[in-house]
């Protein structure tokens, strides 16, 4: 499992910033460490990695077979969210144009967007 969580990883086409390997070590040792669910706030400017704090996180949850969710505050932050999610996990399916649900990716991973 953690072979796999460290191939998704070496996905991300950025280097990380220092801020954001911080959050991915704390939220990692959380995941792993903790016995009780994590309980945590990760604030930042537009565009500086918390989308990618997330999808790790959520990436190690479906790795140890549990299911995720990611939720936004719009349709268009939604809509964004799972095409690019789709295309980081090699889903191949960009339709982002209502409910959506792609195939399983090289991850082995199944993502959908629902609205409402």
């Amino acid at each position: 499992m953690e072979h796999e969580v460290r191939r998704f990883e070496k996905t991300f086409p950025y280097t990380p910033t220092p801020d954001q390997r911080t959050c991915f070590e704390h939220v990692e040792n959380d995941m792993v460490w903790r016995g009780r669910p994590m309980d945590r706030l990760i604030c930042g400017d537009v565009g500086f990695g918390k989308t990618e704090v997330a999808l790790r996180a959520l990436y190690r949850c479906v790795a140890n077979g549990r299911q995720a969710a990611l939720l936004a505050p719009t349709g268009v932050l939604a809509a964004q969210h799972f095409k690019n999610i789709g295309a980081r996990m090699g889903t191949g399916d960009e339709d982002s144009n209502s409910e959506s649900e792609s195939g399983e990716s090289e991850f082995g991973v199944r993502i959908a967007m629902l609205r409402g």
